[in-house]
């Protein structure tokens, strides 16, 4: 499956946003209204994205245990995350809970 400008956009700022908080811009915002996203969307976009975050640092918070599945699952996330970032020719973020 290949990604439009559009979604690969999102997918870039979604990844800063999460990654690097304090560096996005209104250059980052910017981008995705010229590929298409309207300031609802882009709205949205942030949203999903800081629930989701702010979902695992309650759950890390409070030391959850997670089951094996969802253990699987985020590795199996983290394969598919870098082979696109080799594909892209990027390096990956650090892995500091071997999750990798």
């Amino acid at each position: 499956m290949e990604l439009t400008k559009a979604e690969y956009a999102m997918l870039e700022f979604a990844e800063k946003l999460a990654l690097t908080p304090s560096n996005m811009r209104e250059a980052d915002v910017q981008k995705l209204r010229d590929v298409g996203w309207t300031d609802r969307d882009i709205l949205d976009i942030v949203h999903v994205c800081a629930y989701f975050n702010f979902r695992v640092r309650v759950v890390d918070g409070l030391g959850l245990e997670v089951a094996d599945w969802q253990i699987e699952r985020a590795r199996a996330g983290a394969a598919r995350a870098a082979k696109l970032a080799e594909e892209r020719g990027v390096a990956m973020p650090l892995d500091p809970w071997n999750v990798r």
